[in-house]
Protein backbone atom coordinates (compact mmCIF):
# COMPACT_ATOMS: atom_id res chain seq x y z
CA UNK A 1 0.00 0.00 0.00
CA UNK A 2 1.10 3.51 -1.07
CA UNK A 3 -0.02 7.38 0.22
CA UNK A 4 -0.13 10.15 -1.53
CA UNK A 5 -1.30 13.71 -1.00
CA UNK A 6 -1.12 16.97 -2.20
CA UNK A 7 1.81 18.77 -0.90
CA UNK A 8 -0.63 21.36 1.17
CA UNK A 9 -2.04 18.21 2.93
CA UNK A 10 1.21 17.92 4.81
CA UNK A 11 1.16 21.25 5.89
CA UNK A 12 0.29 21.22 10.03
CA UNK A 13 -2.97 20.50 11.11
CA UNK A 14 -6.03 19.58 9.12
CA UNK A 15 -8.42 21.98 9.66
CA UNK A 16 -11.06 19.63 8.79
CA UNK A 17 -10.46 15.89 7.78
CA UNK A 18 -13.29 14.24 5.45
CA UNK A 19 -13.06 10.68 5.19
CA UNK A 20 -14.85 9.20 2.78
CA UNK A 21 -14.75 6.92 -0.59
CA UNK A 22 -13.00 7.19 -3.32
CA UNK A 23 -14.38 10.19 -5.21
CA UNK A 24 -14.46 7.96 -8.50
CA UNK A 25 -17.35 5.90 -7.43
CA UNK A 26 -18.99 9.20 -9.02
CA UNK A 27 -23.18 9.13 -8.97
CA UNK A 28 -24.97 10.09 -5.71
CA UNK A 29 -21.99 9.50 -3.28
CA UNK A 30 -20.00 12.12 -5.40
CA UNK A 31 -22.92 14.62 -5.44
CA UNK A 32 -22.96 14.03 -1.51
CA UNK A 33 -19.82 14.86 -0.96
CA UNK A 34 -19.69 17.67 -3.40
CA UNK A 35 -22.37 18.66 -1.45
CA UNK A 36 -20.46 18.29 2.16
CA UNK A 37 -17.57 20.38 0.70
CA UNK A 38 -19.15 23.35 -1.30
CA UNK A 39 -21.31 24.15 2.42
CA UNK A 40 -17.88 23.62 4.49
CA UNK A 41 -16.17 26.25 2.34
CA UNK A 42 -18.88 28.46 2.66
CA UNK A 43 -18.85 27.70 6.49
CA UNK A 44 -15.27 29.23 6.25
CA UNK A 45 -13.41 25.28 6.40
CA UNK A 46 -10.51 24.10 4.85
CA UNK A 47 -11.14 20.38 3.94
CA UNK A 48 -8.72 17.65 3.43
CA UNK A 49 -10.19 14.45 2.08
CA UNK A 50 -8.99 10.94 3.24
CA UNK A 51 -9.90 8.24 1.28
CA UNK A 52 -8.58 4.43 -0.12
CA UNK A 53 -8.39 4.33 -3.80
CA UNK A 54 -10.58 1.99 -5.20
CA UNK A 55 -9.09 -0.59 -7.99
CA UNK A 56 -10.64 -0.72 -10.79
CA UNK A 57 -11.69 2.92 -10.83
CA UNK A 58 -9.37 4.72 -12.71
CA UNK A 59 -8.45 8.24 -13.96
CA UNK A 60 -8.10 11.35 -12.32
CA UNK A 61 -10.54 12.93 -8.96
CA UNK A 62 -13.44 14.67 -9.94
CA UNK A 63 -12.28 16.49 -6.75
CA UNK A 64 -8.58 16.91 -8.02
CA UNK A 65 -8.68 20.59 -6.35
CA UNK A 66 -9.38 19.52 -3.54
CA UNK A 67 -6.85 18.51 -1.11
CA UNK A 68 -6.70 14.84 -0.10
CA UNK A 69 -5.41 11.98 1.21
CA UNK A 70 -4.77 8.90 -0.80
CA UNK A 71 -4.33 5.30 0.37
CA UNK A 72 -3.55 2.94 -2.62
CA UNK A 73 -4.40 -0.63 -2.44
CA UNK A 74 -4.10 -3.61 -4.87
CA UNK A 75 -6.70 -5.89 -2.70
CA UNK A 76 -9.72 -4.58 -5.36
CA UNK A 77 -12.67 -6.34 -4.03
CA UNK A 78 -11.79 -7.88 -1.46
CA UNK A 79 -12.80 -5.32 0.74
CA UNK A 80 -12.61 -7.46 4.00
CA UNK A 81 -8.72 -6.95 3.72
CA UNK A 82 -8.27 -3.43 2.00
CA UNK A 83 -11.08 -1.30 4.24
CA UNK A 84 -8.99 -2.32 7.88
CA UNK A 85 -5.60 -2.02 5.99
CA UNK A 86 -7.12 1.34 4.63
CA UNK A 87 -8.58 2.35 7.79
CA UNK A 88 -5.08 1.76 9.95
CA UNK A 89 -2.73 4.07 7.02
CA UNK A 90 -5.28 6.81 7.47
CA UNK A 91 -6.14 6.97 11.34
CA UNK A 92 -2.90 8.87 11.69
CA UNK A 93 -3.13 11.49 9.39
CA UNK A 94 -6.83 11.78 10.27
CA UNK A 95 -6.75 11.62 14.41
CA UNK A 96 -5.02 15.44 14.59
CA UNK A 97 -7.68 16.90 12.67
CA UNK A 98 -9.41 20.12 14.22
CA UNK A 99 -12.68 18.21 12.93
CA UNK A 100 -13.68 15.05 11.75
CA UNK A 101 -16.12 13.62 9.58
CA UNK A 102 -17.40 10.90 7.72
CA UNK A 103 -18.92 11.50 4.56
CA UNK A 104 -19.97 8.44 2.25
CA UNK A 105 -22.41 6.30 1.26
CA UNK A 106 -21.82 3.71 3.75
CA UNK A 107 -20.75 3.89 7.18
CA UNK A 108 -17.61 1.11 6.65
CA UNK A 109 -15.70 4.12 4.93
CA UNK A 110 -15.25 5.91 7.67
CA UNK A 111 -13.52 2.94 9.76
CA UNK A 112 -10.44 5.04 9.53
CA UNK A 113 -12.02 7.84 11.88
CA UNK A 114 -13.11 5.07 14.47
CA UNK A 115 -9.53 4.22 14.26
CA UNK A 116 -8.32 7.07 14.83
CA UNK A 117 -9.77 7.55 18.71
CA UNK A 118 -10.82 10.84 18.08
CA UNK A 119 -14.35 12.43 18.00
CA UNK A 120 -16.29 12.42 14.61
CA UNK A 121 -19.19 12.67 12.61
CA UNK A 122 -21.01 10.70 10.13
CA UNK A 123 -23.44 11.86 7.11
CA UNK A 124 -24.32 8.40 6.19
CA UNK A 125 -26.15 7.78 2.38
CA UNK A 126 -27.48 4.36 3.04
CA UNK A 127 -26.63 1.20 4.57
CA UNK A 128 -24.86 -1.99 3.31
CA UNK A 129 -28.13 -4.57 3.45
CA UNK A 130 -30.06 -1.76 1.61
CA UNK A 131 -27.20 -1.27 -1.20
CA UNK A 132 -26.56 -4.97 -1.50
CA UNK A 133 -29.99 -5.46 -1.94
CA UNK A 134 -30.23 -2.89 -4.85
CA UNK A 135 -27.48 -4.43 -6.54
CA UNK A 136 -27.71 -8.42 -5.72
CA UNK A 137 -29.89 -9.17 -8.96
CA UNK A 138 -27.18 -7.51 -11.41
CA UNK A 139 -23.95 -9.10 -9.66
CA UNK A 140 -22.30 -12.18 -11.25
CA UNK A 141 -21.85 -15.58 -9.31
CA UNK A 142 -18.63 -14.24 -8.65
CA UNK A 143 -19.46 -11.10 -7.17
CA UNK A 144 -21.98 -12.58 -5.18
CA UNK A 145 -19.53 -15.12 -3.76
CA UNK A 146 -17.35 -12.02 -2.74
CA UNK A 147 -20.35 -10.49 -1.65
CA UNK A 148 -20.44 -13.05 0.80
CA UNK A 149 -17.20 -13.16 2.00
CA UNK A 150 -17.43 -9.02 2.64
CA UNK A 151 -20.39 -9.20 4.15
CA UNK A 152 -19.94 -10.36 7.67
CA UNK A 153 -16.86 -7.96 8.61
CA UNK A 154 -18.19 -4.61 6.30
CA UNK A 155 -21.59 -5.09 8.36
CA UNK A 156 -19.51 -5.20 11.63
CA UNK A 157 -17.19 -2.05 10.50
CA UNK A 158 -20.72 -0.34 9.69
CA UNK A 159 -21.97 -0.78 12.99
CA UNK A 160 -19.18 0.16 14.79
CA UNK A 161 -18.85 3.45 13.06
CA UNK A 162 -22.18 4.23 13.22
CA UNK A 163 -22.39 3.66 17.18
CA UNK A 164 -19.21 5.53 17.63
CA UNK A 165 -20.33 9.20 15.88
CA UNK A 166 -20.59 12.04 18.11
CA UNK A 167 -23.26 13.37 15.32
CA UNK A 168 -25.00 10.93 12.54
CA UNK A 169 -26.82 11.73 10.00
CA UNK A 170 -28.85 10.79 6.92
CA UNK A 171 -30.22 12.79 3.82
CA UNK A 172 -33.40 11.47 4.39
CA UNK A 173 -36.23 10.28 7.14
CA UNK A 174 -36.16 6.24 5.95
CA UNK A 175 -32.42 6.54 5.56
CA UNK A 176 -32.05 7.85 8.93
CA UNK A 177 -34.64 4.56 10.41
CA UNK A 178 -32.36 2.59 8.95
CA UNK A 179 -29.10 3.60 9.93
CA UNK A 180 -30.88 3.86 13.38
CA UNK A 181 -31.84 -0.03 13.33
CA UNK A 182 -28.58 -0.90 11.69
CA UNK A 183 -26.40 0.62 14.72
CA UNK A 184 -28.86 -0.68 16.81
CA UNK A 185 -29.45 2.92 18.08
CA UNK A 186 -32.10 5.14 19.72
CA UNK A 187 -34.33 6.87 16.72
CA UNK A 188 -33.79 10.29 18.15
CA UNK A 189 -29.84 10.08 17.77
CA UNK A 190 -30.12 10.65 13.63
CA UNK A 191 -30.21 13.65 12.38
CA UNK A 192 -31.71 14.01 8.80
CA UNK A 193 -29.71 16.94 6.84
CA UNK A 194 -31.03 16.84 2.74
CA UNK A 195 -28.25 16.74 -0.05
CA UNK A 196 -29.20 20.60 -1.59
CA UNK A 197 -30.20 20.94 -4.59
CA UNK A 198 -29.42 24.32 -6.88
CA UNK A 199 -32.59 25.34 -7.47
CA UNK A 200 -31.31 28.43 -9.61
CA UNK A 201 -29.33 25.78 -12.48
CA UNK A 202 -32.33 23.50 -11.64
CA UNK A 203 -35.16 25.70 -12.55
CA UNK A 204 -38.45 25.15 -14.66
CA UNK A 205 -39.67 26.58 -17.64
CA UNK A 206 -42.72 28.25 -17.85
CA UNK A 207 -45.94 26.09 -18.03
CA UNK A 208 -46.64 27.53 -21.71
CA UNK A 209 -43.21 26.94 -22.76
CA UNK A 210 -43.47 23.47 -21.18
CA UNK A 211 -46.49 21.95 -22.42
CA UNK A 212 -45.80 23.22 -26.40
CA UNK A 213 -42.65 20.77 -25.89
CA UNK A 214 -42.63 17.15 -27.40
CA UNK A 215 -43.75 14.75 -25.13
CA UNK A 216 -41.01 13.10 -23.60
CA UNK A 217 -40.24 10.97 -20.73
CA UNK A 218 -36.51 11.39 -19.70
CA UNK A 219 -34.06 8.74 -17.25
CA UNK A 220 -30.87 10.16 -15.78
CA UNK A 221 -28.43 7.88 -14.79
CA UNK A 222 -25.69 5.12 -15.12
CA UNK A 223 -27.90 2.88 -17.22
CA UNK A 224 -25.31 0.20 -17.00
CA UNK A 225 -25.35 -0.14 -12.85
CA UNK A 226 -27.82 -3.27 -12.57
CA UNK A 227 -29.24 -1.07 -9.23
CA UNK A 228 -31.04 1.48 -11.32
CA UNK A 229 -33.07 -1.27 -13.22
CA UNK A 230 -33.22 0.19 -16.69
CA UNK A 231 -34.80 -2.99 -18.18
CA UNK A 232 -38.07 -1.83 -16.39
CA UNK A 233 -38.12 0.62 -17.83
CA UNK A 234 -37.64 -0.21 -21.26
CA UNK A 235 -39.97 -3.00 -21.23
CA UNK A 236 -42.77 -0.11 -19.56
CA UNK A 237 -41.56 1.96 -22.48
CA UNK A 238 -42.66 -0.78 -24.94
CA UNK A 239 -46.24 -0.82 -23.65
CA UNK A 240 -46.85 3.02 -23.37
CA UNK A 241 -46.26 3.76 -27.20
CA UNK A 242 -48.98 1.06 -27.96
CA UNK A 243 -51.21 4.28 -26.23
CA UNK A 244 -48.86 6.96 -27.21
CA UNK A 245 -46.87 6.23 -30.30
CA UNK A 246 -45.69 9.67 -30.20
CA UNK A 247 -44.24 10.04 -26.88
CA UNK A 248 -40.20 9.49 -26.58
CA UNK A 249 -37.68 8.41 -23.97
CA UNK A 250 -34.40 9.91 -23.26
CA UNK A 251 -31.71 8.44 -21.59
CA UNK A 252 -29.31 10.44 -19.79
CA UNK A 253 -25.92 9.08 -18.82
CA UNK A 254 -24.41 6.29 -18.93
CA UNK A 255 -26.34 4.06 -21.44
CA UNK A 256 -27.43 0.62 -20.94
CA UNK A 257 -26.57 -1.98 -22.67
CA UNK A 258 -27.86 -4.50 -26.14
CA UNK A 259 -30.43 -2.44 -28.20
CA UNK A 260 -32.91 0.12 -27.25
CA UNK A 261 -36.51 -0.14 -28.33
CA UNK A 262 -38.01 2.66 -31.02
CA UNK A 263 -38.36 6.44 -29.77
CA UNK A 264 -35.34 5.67 -27.01
CA UNK A 265 -32.80 8.17 -27.48
CA UNK A 266 -29.50 7.54 -25.69
CA UNK A 267 -27.57 10.79 -25.02
CA UNK A 268 -24.95 9.51 -22.64
CA UNK A 269 -23.13 11.53 -20.12
CA UNK A 270 -24.04 15.53 -21.12
CA UNK A 271 -22.48 18.50 -19.82
CA UNK A 272 -25.90 19.76 -18.55
CA UNK A 273 -28.72 17.71 -17.33
CA UNK A 274 -31.03 20.51 -16.29
CA UNK A 275 -31.60 21.56 -19.82
CA UNK A 276 -32.64 17.44 -20.64
CA UNK A 277 -34.86 17.00 -17.51
CA UNK A 278 -36.69 20.66 -17.36
CA UNK A 279 -38.42 19.78 -20.85
CA UNK A 280 -39.50 16.46 -19.93
CA UNK A 281 -42.67 15.20 -19.12
CA UNK A 282 -42.00 12.95 -16.79
CA UNK A 283 -38.75 11.48 -14.84
CA UNK A 284 -39.00 7.87 -14.15
CA UNK A 285 -37.30 6.40 -11.68
CA UNK A 286 -37.28 2.78 -11.95
CA UNK A 287 -34.24 1.63 -9.38
CA UNK A 288 -34.31 -1.06 -7.37
CA UNK A 289 -32.58 0.78 -4.37
CA UNK A 290 -31.65 4.54 -4.16
CA UNK A 291 -30.35 6.57 -1.29
CA UNK A 292 -31.29 9.99 -1.27
CA UNK A 293 -32.20 10.28 -5.44
CA UNK A 294 -30.45 13.20 -6.44
CA UNK A 295 -31.78 13.04 -10.22
CA UNK A 296 -35.71 13.05 -8.54
CA UNK A 297 -35.13 16.04 -6.61
CA UNK A 298 -33.81 17.67 -9.19
CA UNK A 299 -36.38 16.64 -12.12
CA UNK A 300 -38.69 18.27 -9.00
CA UNK A 301 -37.29 21.65 -9.00
CA UNK A 302 -37.28 22.12 -12.63
CA UNK A 303 -41.23 21.72 -12.16
CA UNK A 304 -40.98 17.91 -13.82
CA UNK A 305 -43.24 15.78 -12.38
CA UNK A 306 -41.64 12.19 -10.80
CA UNK A 307 -42.82 8.63 -11.04
CA UNK A 308 -40.68 6.34 -9.00
CA UNK A 309 -40.16 2.51 -7.81
CA UNK A 310 -40.46 2.28 -4.42
CA UNK A 311 -36.69 2.18 -4.03
CA UNK A 312 -36.59 4.29 -0.74
CA UNK A 313 -35.25 8.02 -0.51
CA UNK A 314 -37.05 9.70 -3.68
CA UNK A 315 -40.15 8.10 -2.29
CA UNK A 316 -40.55 10.18 0.66
CA UNK A 317 -39.94 13.85 -1.63
CA UNK A 318 -42.63 12.25 -4.01
CA UNK A 319 -45.14 12.02 -1.38
CA UNK A 320 -44.54 14.63 0.40
CA UNK A 321 -44.13 17.37 -2.18
CA UNK A 322 -47.44 15.59 -4.20
CA UNK A 323 -44.88 15.79 -7.39
CA UNK A 324 -45.06 12.51 -8.70
CA UNK A 325 -46.22 8.94 -7.99
CA UNK A 326 -44.85 6.25 -6.19
CA UNK A 327 -45.61 2.75 -7.79
CA UNK A 328 -46.56 -0.09 -5.58
CA UNK A 329 -44.16 -2.52 -6.71
CA UNK A 330 -41.54 -3.01 -9.91
CA UNK A 331 -44.12 -3.95 -12.92
CA UNK A 332 -43.84 -2.75 -16.17
CA UNK A 333 -47.69 -2.85 -16.76
CA UNK A 334 -47.86 -0.35 -13.68
CA UNK A 335 -45.49 1.36 -14.39
CA UNK A 336 -47.02 1.84 -18.02
CA UNK A 337 -50.49 2.37 -16.71
CA UNK A 338 -49.14 5.17 -14.33
CA UNK A 339 -47.30 7.23 -17.28
CA UNK A 340 -49.85 7.04 -19.89
CA UNK A 341 -52.49 8.38 -17.59
CA UNK A 342 -49.93 11.23 -15.94
CA UNK A 343 -48.92 11.89 -19.49
CA UNK A 344 -52.56 12.10 -20.91
CA UNK A 345 -53.76 14.84 -17.82
CA UNK A 346 -52.19 17.99 -18.29
CA UNK A 347 -53.66 19.77 -15.59
CA UNK A 348 -52.53 17.24 -13.19
CA UNK A 349 -49.03 17.55 -14.46
CA UNK A 350 -49.06 21.31 -14.43
CA UNK A 351 -50.17 21.15 -10.72
CA UNK A 352 -47.46 18.42 -10.00
CA UNK A 353 -44.93 20.74 -11.46
CA UNK A 354 -45.98 23.32 -8.76
CA UNK A 355 -45.88 21.72 -6.16
CA UNK A 356 -42.79 19.87 -6.57
CA UNK A 357 -40.84 23.00 -7.31
CA UNK A 358 -42.04 24.17 -4.12
CA UNK A 359 -41.08 21.36 -2.27
CA UNK A 360 -37.75 21.45 -2.79
CA UNK A 361 -37.11 25.00 -2.66
CA UNK A 362 -38.27 24.78 0.61
CA UNK A 363 -36.75 21.48 1.91
CA UNK A 364 -33.42 21.31 -0.63
CA UNK A 365 -32.59 24.96 -1.11
CA UNK A 366 -28.50 25.74 -0.72
CA UNK A 367 -28.43 28.06 1.76
CA UNK A 368 -30.83 26.13 4.28
CA UNK A 369 -28.29 23.25 3.68
CA UNK A 370 -25.06 25.65 4.19
CA UNK A 371 -26.62 27.24 7.50
CA UNK A 372 -27.79 23.75 8.53
CA UNK A 373 -24.21 22.31 7.77
CA UNK A 374 -22.44 25.00 9.53
CA UNK A 375 -24.25 24.98 13.05
CA UNK A 376 -23.62 21.38 13.17
CA UNK A 377 -19.35 21.82 12.30
CA UNK A 378 -18.73 24.92 14.71
CA UNK A 379 -19.45 22.92 17.88
CA UNK A 380 -17.89 19.66 16.81
CA UNK A 381 -14.15 21.69 15.98
CA UNK A 382 -11.99 20.48 18.91
CA UNK A 383 -9.56 23.34 19.94
CA UNK A 384 -6.28 23.81 18.03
Amino acid sequence: MSVTSSPDARRGRDELAIVTQDPRFGGGALAQLRAFLDGAVAAGHTPTLHYARRPPLDGPSPLADVRAVEVASRLSRIDSLRVPLAARRLAGPVRDARSIWVVATMAHYGLGALRSGAPYGCWIGTTYDSELAGRRAGLDPGRRLVARLNGPALRRWERDVLAGASVLLAPTEQIADELAATADLERGRVGVLPIPIDTQRFSPLSDEDWVRRPPRLVFVGRGDDPRKNVGLLLDAFRLVRRAMPKLTLRLVGRPPSGPLPDGVEALGEVPDVAAHVRESRLLVLPSTQEGFGVAAAEALACGVPVVTTPCGGPEDAVRRSGGGRVLSGFDAEELADVTVKLVGDEPTLVSMRAAGRRHVVDRYGLDRFRDSLGSLLDPHDRAA
